[in-house]
């Protein structure tokens, strides 16, 4: 092999290896046009690492108030929520995909709740656990939706900088479980026959099972 072949393949198996994706938002993240977010992700496998930069508006100038990074387990692609608050404080949250499970059913993010105090975002630790999340107004907490043989939803509270659960509910075919959850063990409040005309059944209450 000629050293030109070499160096060709070489810059084509890095290409092929390196690619890296771009988001910014400036309209709905945080509050619009206070804030404006960068990110990228740099795919490199067997990983990919996730980068972000957070300005706040400053006259009519961008200040940079945080940057910070994660790794991701897979080079699984690019998507930013920045249109949810998701702990009801006026100020929207941010959710970047980490991985999917469940044939892709079950998306999981890293979620980062914004703390107007510090102006930084917070990173949930334990978000990764708890797929598709989002905003319950009914119980003002977080829900979680997990597909699997059957559905699982999810109650969480923000503690800290993790995702505290503290009820959910099972449904398999034709029968609800909701559960309380208290000091780490799991109270069974009501087994029930249910019947619903969806395959995706989800609630928005434990006690009583609300959809």
């Amino acid at each position: 092999m000629t050293k030109l072949l070499f160096f060709l393949l070489l810059i084509v198996n890095i290409c092929h290896a390196q690619k890296t994706e771009h988001f910014t938002d400036a309209k709905t993240v945080i509050k619009s046009g206070k804030y404006k977010i960068n990110i990228t992700q740099t795919n490199q496998k067997p990983e990919a690492v996730v980068r972000f930069q957070l300005f706040r508006k400053s006259g009519k100038n961008w200040q940079e108030i945080q940057n910070g990074s994660f790794k991701k387990q897979t080079d699984f692609g690019l998507y930013v929520t920045t249109d949810e608050d998701l702990n009801n404080d006026g100020y929207n949250d941010i959710k970047i995909s980490y991985e999917q499970a469940g044939r892709g059913s079950n998306e999981i993010t890293k979620l980062f709740i914004f703390n107007p105090k510090t102006q930084k975002l917070e990173d949930i630790v334990n978000s990764q656990e708890y797929p598709n999340l989002h905003y319950n107004a009914k119980r003002n907490c977080v829900n979680g939706y997990a597909f699997h043989g059957g559905n699982t939803t999810y109650f969480l509270k923000i503690n800290g900088n993790k995702l505290q659960n503290f009820a959910r509910v099972e449904y398999y075919i034709d029968t609800v479980y909701s559960y309380k959850i208290k000091n780490g063990k799991e109270i069974l409040l009501k087994k029930q026959a249910y019947n619903s005309d969806s395959g995706a059944t989800f609630f928005s209450n434990f006690d009583p099972v609300e959809e």
